[in-house]
């Protein structure tokens, strides 16, 4: 399905059909794991930096958790993914947790140039590893586009464990020069967090923190 999308040149369209297609079987999506991802409650316990306010946008919402563990720690939580049936699906799944469900392709500069320097805490699970190559530096640039001065990112991703072990996607894991990529929104990099490697494993996950300076 990806591979049909980027070489029809529309190297995000096979989200839609993706999730369209699973019917509502959460077991159907490859990242539809339930609940939030650890490395994200585990930052929103402590913090890394403190954001300067309580707006929040989580990109690449997909079925929600993540969403909802924001918006659970007080933040006033906007939700956007490229898929419609996504941002219906999660919106039925937390109907009564006062997020703003919004479809949005950050790729798109008109779509999203109302969102930037918008938020004060800006979220990224696990989306940028499902983009091919000829679009990530310009996605990454976007998300960091969204962080307000003072405002703070938190990646999650996973990096590949050596030169030769990105592998046949999706997902396809990040090499360590492609993060530098977020920075070019003018972000800082505040923090890198992992688990000790394991020997023989492609990939391993990773947890970024950014942060915008307010002058």
């Amino acid at each position: 399905m990806a591979a049909t999308h980027l070489e029809a040149g529309d190297p995000v369209g096979w989200f839609e059909p993706l999730y369209a297609s699973a019917r509502r079987d959460p077991a159907a999506i490859p990242w539809g794991a339930p609940g939030p991802h650890p490395y994200l409650t585990g930052w929103l316990e402590a913090p890394v930096a403190t954001p300067p306010g309580r707006r929040a946008v989580v990109v690449g919402c997909g079925l929600g958790d993540d969403a909802l563990a924001v918006a659970r720690h007080g933040f006033e939580v906007t939700a956007i993914d490229v898929a419609p049936s996504a941002v219906r699906w999660a919106g039925r799944r937390h109907r009564r947790s006062g997020i703003a469900w919004r479809t949005l392709d950050v790729l798109d500069p008109a779509a999203r140039a109302p969102l930037e320097g918008a938020f004060d805490l800006v979220v990224e699970v696990l989306t940028v590893p499902y983009l091919p190559g000829v679009v990530r530096d310009a996605a990454m640039h976007a998300i960091g586009a969204l962080v307000a001065p003072g405002g703070v990112l938190v990646v999650v991703t996973l990096v590949a464990a050596g030169p030769d072990r990105a592998g046949d996607g999706p997902p396809w894991p990040q090499v360590p020069s492609e993060l530098a990529a977020y920075r070019s929104a003018g972000l800082v990099r505040l923090a890198l967090d992992h688990p000790p490697p394991e020997p023989m494993a492609a990939a391993m996950p990773v947890r970024l923190t950014f942060q915008r300076p307010r002058s």
